[in-house]
């Protein structure tokens, strides 16, 4: 279940946008070593000795921009939309990341964006997993 979201006037739609609640399982056996995992939770959790196995989540199911406006910024304006969704949400509701399935032709813009890979296991796939760590968005508001 998803909430979706269009961006339209009443001749064409110009973007649209699913997002829905997630959790990321973080698990060793999803790291190519130990250390590869032990590094990836220090980044995301401030106190050494904590271990939580689910993140939660916000993940961007789909987005989509219609081909006569792309590089407009409107994929840029939207994330950015997502993001401060997340910092509110987190308000009433913990919300540590944002997540995504990347189709392959759409990694380099959520790169950009700032979203890591979780996992290197899924190199050379149609889609990556990726997460943006909403935490310093989150400091920069307070």
């Amino acid at each position: 279940m998803s909430t979706t979201f269009v961006i339209e006037d009443s001749e064409k739609t110009y973007a649209y946008y699913s997002i829905f609640n997630d959790s990321l399982r973080v698990q060793e056996n999803n790291f190519a070593s130990k250390n590869a995992f032990k590094r990836f939770l220090k980044s995301l959790v401030s106190h050494p000795k904590r271990h939580f196995e689910y993140f939660p989540a916000i993940k961007i199911g789909r987005l989509a921009v219609n081909k006569n406006i792309e590089n407009s910024g409107t994929g840029r304006t939207i994330v950015n939309y997502i993001i401060d969704f997340a910092i509110e949400q987190n308000t009433k509701c913990a919300c540590k990341l944002i997540t995504v399935d990347a189709y392959s032709n759409s990694l380099g813009f959520y790169e950009k964006m700032g979203f890591e890979y979780f996992s290197d296991k899924d190199e050379g796939k149609d889609t990556r997993q990726m997460f943006l760590d909403i935490t310093p968005y989150v400091k920069a508001k307070i």
